[in-house]
């Protein structure tokens, strides 16, 4: 009787065990159908976008991207946050003023096929996307006079980090700037950074880093140009003006670029700020 349930025991795990290899293999299925479903979700790696407008311009809100088969998420391109990554296809990525995925009824309130598999309208804008922008990159747009006129920007991720401050020049004139730990700036460090060229984009002549420190440093800084001044009743020479002057803090999780740009209304120079967070 013993060696009759022992057997009857062994049987049963063996019946079990195919079950169970199933289960697993089918659990590791779901896992890799999950982990697939959530980067179409919220990809690891693409291009997230934000405004950079000194004269005021603006982007239609909000936009449309195609983010998978028939499928479109909603994006708002605004100053100083960055969007949800965005992955381009074939290194295009279009943007529509209206939802092409969204499915229409007719008066009865059911789903009109045939409106539903209508042909994609022409979109309001097209950004396409450089081969050496990265996995990761951020794209700053200056709105033009129309959506498909804007000017854009690419930086690289891994050469503008989620840490410490960062600023890139994209008017035409140098500028210097000042950095103290003190906060008086008698220990002051300083770096020219030059004038942005389309030719060469932004790289290392336009761009500045400070990724040094400690996680919660204040930093006093002083961005200045130089300009030509005229005392009266005397010769012209060239001076020190200031841009902007403050302080920011160093952080681990998230950096931020401060983009000098021409203010076409009072003919000066502008600070605009983005952060970047950690994603």
């Amino acid at each position: 009787m013993k060696y009759q349930t022992l057997s009857l025991a062994l049987a049963a795990l063996l019946a079990l065990t195919p079950a169970y290899a199933q289960s697993s293999r089918g659990s590791r299925g779901a896992a890799k159908g999950a982990a697939a479903a959530a980067e179409a979700e919220a990809p690891k790696t693409g291009v997230r976008f934000v405004i950079c407008a000194p004269d005021g311009g603006k982007l239609p809100s909000p936009l449309f991207y195609q983010a998978g088969k028939d499928k479109f998420k909603k994006a708002t391109i605004s100053g100083r946050i960055p969007t949800q990554r965005i992955k381009p296809s074939a290194g295009v990525i279009h943007f529509y003023d209206t939802d092409p995925g969204a499915v229409a009824t007719d008066d009865a309130g059911k789903k009109n096929a045939k409106a539903a598999a209508k042909e994609l309208p022409k979109p309001v804008m097209t950004i396409n996307v450089p081969a050496n922008a990265g996995s990761k990159c951020l794209c700053i747009v200056i709105p033009g006079d129309k959506p498909q006129n804007a000017k854009t920007f690419f930086l690289n991720e891994e050469q503008f980090p989620s840490k410490g401050v960062h600023l890139i020049n994209l008017s035409p004139q140098s500028v210097r700037v000042y950095t103290s730990k003190k906060g008086d700036f008698s220990e002051k460090e300083k770096e020219d950074v030059g004038p942005y060229r389309k030719e060469t984009g932004v790289d290392g002549s336009n761009s500045w880093h400070y990724t040094k420190g400690n996680h919660g440093d204040q930093i006093s800084f002083r961005i200045t140009t130089k300009q030509t001044q005229q005392p009266a009743g005397g010769a012209k020479k060239a001076a020190e003006a200031t841009v902007r002057m403050g302080k920011f803090l160093v952080s681990d999780k998230q950096g931020q670029v401060n983009i000098v740009v021409k203010d076409g209304k009072r003919n000066g120079l502008k600070l605009m700020s983005v952060q970047m967070a950690n994603d």
